[in-house]
């Protein structure tokens, strides 16, 4: 009958299912396989060799790498933990930012004790190790040797050699570009120029009984930087005044940095700070030119010194202490167990190209590194910057401003011990990350000033849900710098919007924002000199308008609301503006960018009619710009041209 035959099918089926959920035995049984323990983890890069030794090691154990970038995995990872979806192995670059409220406490794990104390005690919180190092980067000068043996120079064996061989290159024309620079960073960042200039300091102060002393009173509360430090900048501000650096490439404004990479391998950079990742890249793409690598030199006859950071720290998302995930919580102490050992480091650093370790008993095998900084690490010469992550960005941000003459020496290093000392919530909101952003918003070549800009929608739209007005207008020139795809600090958005102007929303009819856009237009061109910052970019809004040519002025051609509907000129709208538009501060010398139709403040000028002031915000564009990431943190800010603005050609109308 035909249902026997359907029977037996079924047996077949429910066999073939229990035997797939089964493995033999050594005694020939066979019992359910164990589901893998998955555990989670971002990095920028492969770690295949590490994850096969804990395949080996831990059978039992999927360890799940998330493949991210380096300008992103911060951010990335705080916003996942915020939510609550954070990965289990927790990596940061940035181990006193608000990634350390979600990391749990290993001090007591036989592995927390296995790596320097130099590197592990500045990244402990209130004494209890939450972050374990890991593998990193000796860092120094790259040097092109051939450039210098070309000029007849041995290699230098002082920072004066350093700067004789500069000289030497300007007056022969050779290793320097068409700006005059010859030196430069590799990255550009308050950590990266703070990291450089402490290393400087190393061979004739840190690395020396004094500078060991400092340290250790730092560390105790009973000294800082004011009175010592003052000739850490000497070398760097005698580089600047002969024309061999250029300060503005240190302004902490990434679009003004130095191309590094491009310009050692051309051969129209002589000397550049960078590390052994660097050094192994560049010497392994030049056919034309031998670098070395040089360590930080002595200006007093001490032996020079190499310093040495980690790529990163890992520690065990909080999340994990609980019964119900004590599993997973094994898996990541026994990851971070191996990763403790030197087979483990060994994986993790054939992984990623790091050149040291941080185990205290780590053997190192053949260095591949230059032979000039190989005597330094084969002698013990190598310095773990030891000052914590925040006062090391804090330190690089002021002396930037020092180097480009916007603040004095004494009053940075005042500052500093101030922080020190005090805590500052405005430092600590200035070194953290606020928010991404999903594509470069650019600031260049006046662009606010002339036509629609992503940047320029970000701040209006900022100012527009601030005020909830119906209209926001930005004032081009008040837009002073780009946002980078990627992770961003709070410094970055107090160099977008640097300056003070208070928002205020009014009501005002539609032939006064006609009015404001006209005056907006009018000097996008203007014969010998920069375009207005009077041009608005707008949110809520569109407009079209024609640019002056040698017979006729700017023209305004249509503006509608965002939805396409038309700007009604009796119609009254509520509109954010700032307070220098208003007249707070009059009209005369181009005060005001010439916005009488907005007069509220002034006296000395007829106050303007059809606009009614509804509220002073107390509040600048920065203030809204970093209202606006706080708001919108958890996914990276996206930003397009939308055709809020419509630049019309000669031949278009």
């Amino acid at each position: 009958m035909k249902y026997k035959k359907y029977i037996s099918l079924g047996m077949i089926f429910i066999l073939l299912l229990l035997d797939m959920g089964c493995r033999p035995q050594a005694d020939g049984s066979k019992q359910p396989a164990a589901q893998k323990i998955e555990i989670s983890m971002m990095y920028p890069m492969k770690l295949s060799h590490f994850e096969a030794l804990v395949e080996k090691e831990y059978p039992e154990i999927d360890l799940q790498v998330e493949m991210t970038t380096t300008a992103t995995m911060n951010g990335d990872s705080e916003r996942r933990l915020r939510k609550g979806h954070g990965t289990d192995l927790v990596v940061t670059t940035m181990p006193t930012g608000e990634v350390k409220d979600y990391v749990m406490d290993v001090s007591a794990e036989e592995f927390a004790t296995s790596y320097q104390g130099s590197v592990a005690s500045p990244v402990m919180i209130e004494g209890q190790t939450r972050y374990l190092p890991l593998p990193g980067q000796y860092t120094g000068y790259i040097l092109n040797k051939t450039l210098a043996a070309k000029l007849g120079k041995k290699l230098p064996e002082s920072n004066e050699d350093l700067t004789e061989l500069f000289r030497a290159g300007k007056a022969q024309g050779i290793g320097i570009g068409e700006d005059g620079v010859m030196f430069g960073l590799t990255t550009v960042s308050a950590s990266s120029i703070g990291s450089y200039i402490i290393g400087t300091q190393v061979p004739d102060f840190l690395g020396t009984s004094e500078g060991i002393k400092w340290m250790a009173d730092f560390e105790a509360g009973t000294a800082g930087f004011s009175d010592v430090w003052d000739s850490s900048l000497d070398l760097l501000l005698e580089w600047v005044s002969e024309g061999y650096l250029n300060a503005g490439s240190l302004s902490l404004q990434t679009n003004n940095a130095t191309p590094i990479e491009t310009r050692m391998l051309n051969g129209t950079l002589l000397l550049a700070h960078g590390n052994v990742q660097l050094f192994t890249k560049i010497s392994s793409h030049s056919n034309e030119y031998e670098y070395t690598m040089l360590p930080y030199l002595s200006d007093k006859g001490n032996s020079p010194w190499v310093t040495s950071e980690p790529d990163g720290y890992v520690g065990i998302n909080s999340l994990l202490e609980g019964e119900e995930n004590k599993e997973k919580l094994d898996a990541c102490i026994h990851i971070l167990e191996l990763l403790s050992t030197q087979e483990g480091q060994e994986a993790w650093m054939e992984d990623t190209s790091a050149s040291n370790s941080y185990l205290s008993d780590f053997e190192s095998g053949e260095s591949e590194v230059a032979e000039e900084i190989a005597a330094c690490i084969n002698d013990g010469y190598i310095y773990d910057l030891q000052l914590t992550s925040n006062i090391i960005q804090y330190f690089g941000k002021n002396m930037a401003l020092v180097l480009d003459q916007k603040m004095q020496l004494e009053e940075a290093l005042a500052a500093l011990d101030d922080y020190c000392r005090n805590g500052s919530e405005e430092v600590d909101y200035d070194q953290s990350i606020v928010g991404s952003v999903a594509g470069d918003l650019i600031y260049e070549d006046y662009n606010t000033r002339r036509e629609e800009t992503t940047i320029g929608n970000l701040i209006t739209d900022a100012v527009k849900e601030y005020s909830g007005a119906d209209i926001a207008v930005v004032n081009g020139g008040g837009i002073r710098a780009s946002l980078y795809k990627g992770d961003i600090l709070g410094e970055e958005l107090n160099a977008v919007c640097p300056y003070p102007n208070k928002i205020i929303l009014v009501e005002a009819k539609g032939s006064v924002i006609v009015s404001m856009l006209e005056n907006g237009i009018s000097q996008t061109v203007r014969e010998d000199t920069l375009p207005a910052g009077r041009f608005l970019q707008v949110s809520g809004l569109c407009y079209s308008y024609r640019q002056a040519d040698e017979e006729r002025p700017s023209k305004l051609l249509s503006v509608t609301l965002e939805d396409g509907s038309a700007l009604e000129p009796d119609v009254w709208y509520t509109l954010a503006i700032t307070d220098y538009m208003a007249g707070s501060g009059g009209y005369i010398d181009n005060n005001g960018d010439g916005f009488t139709m907005l007069n509220l403040y002034s006296d000395s000028s007829p106050k303007a009619e059809n606009i009614k002031l509804i509220r002073e915000t107390g509040a600048t564009y920065g203030d809204a710009l970093r209202k606006y990431f706080q708001n919108h943190k958890d996914e990276p800010v996206s930003v397009e041209l939308e055709g809020r603005i419509t630049v019309v050609g000669d031949n278009d109308d």
